[in-house]
This record gives structure tokens, C-alpha cells and sequence, in this order.
């Protein structure tokens, strides 16, 4: 049950609540095309069924069967290994953890027009399948999402991934002004609308173009609140909000660990 995309195998989302997480349930997998559908009046509780299609490629691998994960009406969900070629400049040598456990996820969500768009983000194998149902959960809520794009496309520049509002995940990065590995540099770490939901200690906000969405009463899209639907879709999974840090908040960022 893989696809084929970029040269990257896909890895059925859909039948990862079946067959449990992680490796585990990659190795489970069997062909065929998988539809799941969850009654929103019942636990999450999937209703699968099969059939089977192909799918031609030129890729030295056997030819693969396309899958498509549907659950909420119009969201969909997909995870797929990583290479070197996809993290880019986002990961080199020496970096924290190895790409082998680094996982693309890909997932509808809504943009600030509330139109549904495609983004990717790349996350740590132990919690690709979990935040699926944090994205699927902000999908049903209507939450808009401004762009959600790797961070390769800003040079692994974190800065300007704030400042465009990009909502990302690992990067392999340093905590600014310290030696230590961010949270992001090991996939476990998770910014949303970062423009509009900045870190901010004392007069200091970042990004600094941030200072304008300080208010976290104002009505502006995509901004977090405390105990809202994205604060408590992190909860859910075990992640905790940056918003909630005493000394310095930072209102974009949700993280495996708590910090």
C-alpha cells in the first residue's frame, strides 16, 4: 500500500490507526487502496474498505498502489519517508536525528481565504501519525492555516519562514543565542502562523513584524488563544503550547517535550 511521489514512497496514513504507529505499522501495510470514513456521532473508530488499482512508474522499485486517506469530508492525509534530497538545506551532518526517522506529512488545510490548500511539513516518524489528527481536527474546525511549505523553500531560513507566515516543523537549527539543538531540529517541534502568533519576551517579539498581532484578544486569522481548538488538538496528542512558557511566550509554537 505505497505510492510513489517525487521518487518518495507514501505510506498509507489511513491504515496506521489499523495497524498502530511508527515502523511498526509502516512494515504492516499490504496493497490495495484504502478509503476510511469515521461517523462524527461515533469514537474514532475506522471503517475500511479495499480495492486495488496500479500505478506505473520509473522508478527501480516495483510499481506501487496509490492511496488516498479520507476521514473528515474534504481533508485528506498522507506521510512518506524522507531523503536528503527533500530535507535539503534543513538537515547536514551531524544533525540530531537521522533522515531515516524523519517523516513528510502531507494535509488539506484551510488558508486565510478559507479555500482548502496542500501543505507539507516535515516531522519526526514517532508523531507523523499524530499530528495527521491534529491537522484533520483544525481541517473539520475551519482553522485557516496561511501556507504550510518546507522550510527549504526560505534556505532553511527560520526568520523568513516567520515573517511569510509559514507554518513548519523540523528544521535543524540552534536555539538563537545559545548552542543548544531547538526542539525543531529533531522533528518534534511544530510553529503555526508564526507572523501572527510571535515569541515575544519583554519588548522583544519575533519575528519583529509580529508586534503588530500582540493584541490575542483581536479578530485576526489564524491567531492561537489559550484552551482553543489548536491549543487543545496539541493537547490531545500529548504536545504542549509555547503560550502558556512564563518569561517569554511564544504563541506559535506547539512541541513534543514542552519546550
Amino acid at each position: 500500500m505505497w505510492r510513489l511521489r517525487r521518487g518518495i514512497l507514501f505510506v498509507a496514513a489511513a491504515v496506521l490507526a489499523a495497524c498502530g504507529g511508527g515502523a511498526d505499522a509502516e512494515r504492516a501495510l499490504s496493497d490495495g487502496r484504502v478509503a476510511r470514513s469515521v461517523s462524527p456521532e461515533s469514537p474514532r473508530t475506522a471503517m475500511i474498505t479495499t480495492t486495488t488499482s496500479t500505478v506505473t512508474t520509473t522508478s527501480s522499485v516495483a510499481p506501487a498502489t496509490p492511496t488516498t486517506l479520507t476521514t473528515t469530508p474534504g481533508f485528506s492525509g498522507e506521510i512518506s519517508a524522507a531523503d536528503e534530497e527533500l530535507l535539503g538545506s534543513s538537515w547536514r551532518s551531524g544533525c540530531p536525528v537521522a533522515v531515516a526517522d524523519l517523516r513528510l506529512i502531507t494535509v488539506v488545510h484551510h488558508g486565510i481565504d478559507g479555500s482548502p490548500e496542500t501543505g507539507e511539513m516535515v516531522v519526526h516518524v514517532d508523531h507523523a501519525e499524530a499530528l495527521l489528527t491534529v491537522f484533520e481536527t483544525l481541517f473539520d474546525a475551519g482553522f485557516p492555516i496561511e501556507r504550510m511549505e518546507l522550510i527549504t523553500a526560505y534556505a532553511g531560513d527560520d526568520n523568513a519562514s516567520m515573517r511569510a507566515n509559514n507554518s513548519s516543523a523540523f528544521n535543524c537549527r540552534l536555539i538563537d543565542g545559545t548552542n543548544r539543538w531547538s526542539q525543531h531540529a529533531y522533528g518534534t517541534a511544530v510553529d503555526i502562523n508564526p507572523l501572527v502568533n510571535p515569541w515575544v519576551r519583554g519588548s522583544t517579539v519575533d519575528p519583529p513584524e509580529g508586534a503588530a498581532h500582540l493584541d490575542r484578544e483581536a479578530e485576526t486569522p489564524g491567531l492561537i488563544r489559550a484552551d482553543d481548538v489548536v491549543v487543545q488538538a496539541f493537547e490531545a496528542i500529548g504536545w504542549s503550547w509555547g503560550g502558556y512558557w512564563t518569561g517569554s511566550v511564544d504563541y506559535q509554537h506547539f512541541s513534543a517535550n514542552g519546550r
